[in-house]
């Protein structure tokens, strides 16, 4: 019952929106067709490492779509690492809910040591999911220029770097005798 409990949080805290950053709405739709609306937690992006980005999408489908155990959902939430250039994708959380926001199946988080091992995605083109990758690969691009957020670690290693010290070429000692 805790662990359900604490799955119904986990989830509503990835839909919740949170309050609005730099005076845009922090979800922006990003992509539409008569199939699926994907819109984007622009609020939530973090740069993971160098070129990656971590994202926040939810994909609203018209039509109930059907998982390999026979449940439906329409609504899918999902935790990616994106890198632009070119588009590729590590899907490393999603959760997915039927209609009212009701919770169908949280697949929890990838842990960190298997996310190293996981292959990049190339979304196909001309599919909705390459659509909206390449819509929020502008965005981040666009942010990565204003004000890029850092992760901890990583500031904490540039300020530990230090310049190194120019060697001076090594001379062959002679004796006089």
């Amino acid at each position: 019952m805790i662990r359900f409990v604490s799955r119904v949080i986990l989830s509503a805290a990835l839909i919740a929106v949170p309050v609005a950053a730099h005076g845009q709405a922090p979800w922006r739709q990003v992509y539409k067709d008569g199939d699926v609306a994907v819109i984007f937690d622009t609020a939530s992006i973090a740069l993971q490492s160098p070129g990656t980005w971590t994202t926040v999408t939810s994909w609203d489908y018209t039509k109930p779509r059907i998982l390999e155990n026979k449940k439906q959902y329409t609504r899918l939430v999902e935790r990616a690492y994106v890198r632009c250039s070119p588009v590729r994708v590590k899907r490393v959380r999603s959760t997915v809910y039927a209609g009212n926001n009701i919770l169908v199946r949280d697949e929890g988080e990838v842990d960190p040591r298997d996310q190293a091992h996981m292959v990049w995605d190339r979304p196909k083109p001309g599919t909705a999911g390459r659509n909206a990758f390449e819509s929020m690969c502008g965005i981040l691009t666009r942010k990565a220029g204003i004000n890029a957020i850092t992760p901890a670690s990583a500031k904490a290693a540039e300020a530990a770097v230090k310049p190194t010290p120019k060697k001076t070429p090594a001379r062959k000692k002679t004796t006089k005798g």
